[in-house]
């Protein structure tokens, strides 16, 4: 194998790759990231098991082959080397990569490439289509409620429903809910209820762009789905279990219900989080405002008002975690979000002012 790539190609795909290396497994090999050289491209892929991804970028193919080197040398070297043009071979009798640039020359000890584990077929796969942003959208909106529990592992992930053209996503840590709804292009009219892990979500919303244009394809099998965004896929396995039934534990009815102004809310929470204890706040809900206050002995007093655009129902006083309520203003991008609560003692849920695909219902404290 030997090639000729630009500093500039090598390093950002590399980037990319490494955040599926194995830093925990037994596997040597599983340390390294594989490259092919084939047909003007360099193909890079990394995986740990549970996480494989692969990208490819143009080259000179000077002589074909594959080959595995030790992602934290390789990569860590690459980052450093100036821009220009590097010259990569291997001698597949004692696996050792050689790497040119200028008057330099480093020697790189790596791994047979037949250790390296092959990706998974999608034969028989559901398949489908959506758009970039929607699909970065809806993961913004679902993961960040997903949980940490290993011994629940199954809401450790998000639960991912395709029906007709719709995709759903679902998270929950058992505090709160997210619930996102997408617009897909299903043409073979699958239909499936998946769990996919949320670390392995969050990589892909890393590699998704805002463009209107640029797709995604999933496949979907028994135990693993694709992420296909061209010169990127992202491989992870489906996480067993059965997810429980949480969009019925929403309540239907609001009896107190304000309309907010996004950014503002958002900065007087932050400003609160600064001297509450553990987060903890009473919001007010009164006929023209709503007040943020809380008292922390020996820290200092909080109180926040802001201007209503809209209010209904009956006044009510209800105690949140304020970092709960900031990790869905962070993902708002509307500029007004519907606060609905169901009772002092009941889950409120929140939304963008004039949408209602995207749900998340918190429960409040009842300590306040």
């Amino acid at each position: 194998m030997k090639i000729l790539i630009s500093q500039e190609s090598l390093n950002a795909t590399l980037a990319t790759v490494a955040r599926a290396v194995s830093t925990k497994n037994t596997i040597p090999v599983l340390s390294g990231v594989y490259l092919s050289a084939r047909g003007g491209e360099l193909t890079i892929r990394a995986t740990d098991m549970e996480l494989a991804i692969e990208a490819v970028t143009p080259c000179e193919v000077i002589s074909e082959g594959e080959t595995v080197l030790p992602a934290r040398y390789f990569a860590d070297l690459i980052r450093r080397i100036p821009y220009g043009n590097i010259e990569l071979s291997v001698d597949y009798h004692n696996h050792v990569a050689t790497l040119r640039w200028g008057r330099s020359q480093y020697v790189i000890h790596g791994f047979a490439a037949d250790q390296f584990p092959t990706l998974p077929d999608v034969d028989g796969a559901s398949a489908f289509t959506v758009k970039q942003s929607l699909l970065r959208d809806l993961l913004r909106q679902t993961t960040f409620a997903a949980g940490h529990d290993e011994s629940k592992p199954w809401l450790t992930g998000v639960l991912f429903k395709l029906r007709d053209d719709l995709l759903t996503g679902t998270a929950t840590d058992g505090i709160r809910i997210a619930y996102a709804e997408a617009a897909a292009e299903n043409a073979q009219g699958h239909s499936f209820s998946v769990i996919i892990p949320s670390r392995s979500l969050n990589e892909v919303t890393r590699l998704l762009t805002g463009d209107e244009d640029s797709q995604v394809n999933v496949a979907v099998t028994a135990n693993q789905v694709f992420f296909d965004l061209g010169n990127t896929r992202v491989i992870s396995r489906l996480l067993e279990g059965q997810y429980p039934d949480v969009m019925r534990l929403v309540p239907q009815h609001y009896p107190t219900e304000a309309v907010l102004p996004g950014a503002e809310f958002m900065e007087a929470l932050e400003r609160a989080t600064l001297i509450t204890k553990d987060g903890a706040v009473k919001i007010s809900f009164q006929t023209d405002k709503v007040t943020i206050t809380s008292n922390t002995p020996e820290v200092g007093q909080v109180y926040e008002e802001l201007a209503v655009t809209s209010m209904a129902g009956d006044p009510l006083d209800i105690g949140f975690n304020a970092r709960y309520l900031l990790d869905f203003l962070k993902v708002l991008e509307e500029k007004q979000l519907r606060f609905q609560c169901s009772g002092s003692r009941n889950p409120a849920r929140l939304m963008p002012a004039d949408s209602s695909q995207f749900l998340y219902v918190v429960l409040p404290l009842i300590t306040l």
